[in-house]
């Protein structure tokens, strides 16, 4: 929990009574580093608010100027106007045209006010955003519903601010509220690992609370204590939509237990946490800890093993084709196989804990599933836990079906939670239930787009978060790489650190950096990892042909390509916590897909 800076508060009155020097200078205080179009627009904005306010004396409210929201990345809204029961959220613009980029900041200021801002979430306010054109002087106001915000023109907000007087009534939050009360947004993945691995609890928030994830962690750590206190073997498997929160749960459970460890084998992930937290233990790769044992016959200590993304775990066939150069044999096992046989040598009890994203098996040998851990479970009297059936775990010693265990909210967008469904019925084919899903989004703040302009979509998402450390950047399904616009990110060199994929998500100084928008990442790249905002560079690998999906530039030797193919874009379609661009190229196979994105599910084209 921590409380807020300002650059300048007070009333009207006192606003009214400070000189534009004085301003300026409270400004440059808080912000030293300001350039100078920042300076500009500061003075621009106040020679605008001097004139309004001037027309209404008899307003009755407080401001905030530079408001900075912790935790938000450095994000600073221009204004917060505490006025009756409404708190304004005022962005300031001194040009006249305007694109969806500074639309989608205002609406998204408003969002994290209204959701994760304590001393808001606590009284009856109404919490509104307004995109003021400081400009353009005529008596223009319009709602965008497609953005839930105003857009004013400097004598539009007069009319509002009037509008105000007329109902006056003494503000029921002040500054006083607003600068001692806290912000505890939704953290990223990166976030939360960074405040488990410090100890620090993960923030409150309303998404979390709303969820069952307190009670799945705390089933954990029972079905844990019963494992040791009887000396029992257990697997547990826990289900739940992109974002939310399995690699939360496993990253916190690692850091609770002594003999934990938390494996994937997502290399990528693995770069990004091992370098973001600067620790090669707390996360492992699943290769290098398979391989020990494999090689050398070293049985780990750990007795909890969370093994992340379970479903895509390896079969016999691929675990053995990885050691055709190799000089040891081929185990003739599966990555389930290990692990299970792993948790069980020589150990009087263990839990191992399966974190499951259904639909996002993206690679050969992945196909196999959840049917693989019921074959790693012969001979082993081993406890099975999830929402499976019985019949599916035919091996296990007992088998406790519950629904409990699935994680059922989304963090990663915040409070838009049916867009992880919509993402689901959409690459199914079901366009008209995915259109329904669709409805509320806006409401949400979930700002999703397309478009047909790639430069377009590049442009609003470098203003979207140019002075502040959250993330943009671009994906795309993987195969055919050479015929994307934006290239994508090239292999390593050997022995690089840190690799490509970590500096494309951890360092701002890299030409890699994912906010260059010069390189994109594909679904291997990107699964597991999140941005604030992405753009999807679609392609013909995958699209509709009389109502049903189709594609090429499949993987080979997979069993069901077009599934592959499917669960790729579900994976880059829930990348953006924020929202997502969809850039369409003007290719014929995708003219169908346009269509539909357009003119059926109605999504709004980029401005």
């Amino acid at each position: 929990m921590i409380s807020m800076t300002v650059g300048w508060s007070g009333t009207i009155q006192e606003f009214l009574h400070t000189d534009q020097h004085q301003f300026s200078q409270a400004l440059q205080h808080s912000i030293p580093d300001a350039s100078d179009s920042q300076l500009r627009a500061w003075i621009d904005t106040y020679q605008c608010l001097v004139d309004l306010f001037l027309e209404v004396p008899e307003l009755n409210a407080q401001l905030l100027f530079e408001y900075q929201l912790f935790r938000g990345g450095g994000r600073r809204p221009d204004i917060v106007l505490l006025v009756n029961d409404q708190v304004l959220i005022i962005e300031c613009k001194s040009y006249h045209q305007i694109s969806d980029g500074e639309c989608i900041q205002t609406s998204l200021y408003v969002r994290d006010l209204e959701h994760y801002h304590s001393a808001i979430q606590l009284q009856p306010v109404t919490v509104s955003g307004i995109l003021l054109l400081t400009k353009d002087n005529r008596n223009h106001v319009h709602f965008h519903e497609s953005f839930n915000i105003f857009i004013a023109a400097k004598y539009g907000l007069l009319k509002i601010l009037r509008r105000l007087a007329a109902k006056q009534q003494s503000p029921v939050l002040s500054i006083h509220d607003m600068l001692q009360g806290y912000y505890s947004p939704s953290p990223s993945m990166l976030e939360a690992a960074s405040a488990i691995m410090k100890n620090e609890p993960l923030p409150r928030v309303r998404a979390l609370d709303s969820s069952n994830f307190e009670a799945i962690h705390h089933t954990l750590q029972q079905i844990i204590q019963q494992a040791k206190a009887h000396d029992e073997h257990h697997l547990v498997l826990v289900t739940g939509e992109p974002g939310a929160g399995k690699t939360y749960l496993g990253l916190l459970l690692a850091h609770e237990h002594e003999k934990a460890v938390y494996l994937s084998g997502n290399g990528p992930l693995v770069d990004v946490l091992q370098h973001s937290l600067q620790n090669s233990t707390f996360v492992q790769r699943l290769y290098n800890y398979k391989m020990d044992y494999i090689k050398h016959g070293r049985v780990p200590h750990e007795q909890i093993i969370i093994f992340d993304e379970a479903q895509r775990a390896w079969d016999q066939n691929q675990v053995n084709t990885s050691f055709e150069r190799s000089p040891y044999p081929a185990p003739n096992m599966s990555e389930p196989d290990i692990i299970m046989e792993i948790a069980t040598k020589n150990k009087k009890w263990s839990v191992t804990i399966g974190l499951v994203g259904e639909g996002q098996e993206i690679y050969r040998g992945e196909e196999g599933g959840i049917a693989l851990w019921n074959h790693a479970l012969e001979n082993k009297n081993v406890i099975v836990h999830g929402k499976y059936e019985a019949a599916t775990f035919r091996h296990a010693l007992h088998v406790r079906t519950t629904e409990t265990l699935h994680l059922d909210t989304s963090l990663r967008t915040h409070a838009a939670q049916t867009y992880s469904q919509f993402v689901i019925q959409f690459i199914q084919g079901e366009i008209k239930a995915a259109a329904h899903l669709l409805e509320n989004l806006d409401s949400s703040r979930f700002h999703l787009r397309i478009t047909r302009h790639l430069e377009k979509a590049k442009y609003v998402a470098r203003h979207l978060y140019s002075d502040d450390s959250k993330t943009v950047g671009v994906v795309c399904a993987g195969g055919a790489d050479h015929q994307k616009q934006i290239p994508v990110l090239p292999r390593n060199e050997r022995y690089e650190r840190p690799s490509k994929i970590a500096q494309y998500f951890t360092v701002p100084t890299s030409d890699y950096y994912c906010k260059t928008l010069q390189y994109s990442i594909t679904e291997f790249q990107s699964q597991g990892l999140e941005l604030d905002f992405a753009i999807l560079e679609w392609d013909n690998d995958f699209y509709l042909q009389n109502g049903s999906w189709t594609g090429k530039h499949f993987q080979r030797s997979v069993k069901d390509p077009l599934q592959i193919k499917r669960n790729a874009y579900r994976v880059n379609l829930t990348r953006g916590r924020d929202g997502l661009i969809i850039y369409i190229p003007e290719k014929p196979e995708l003219e169908e897909t346009w269509h539909t994105l357009k003119h059926v599910l109605r999504i709004q084209e980029l401005l």
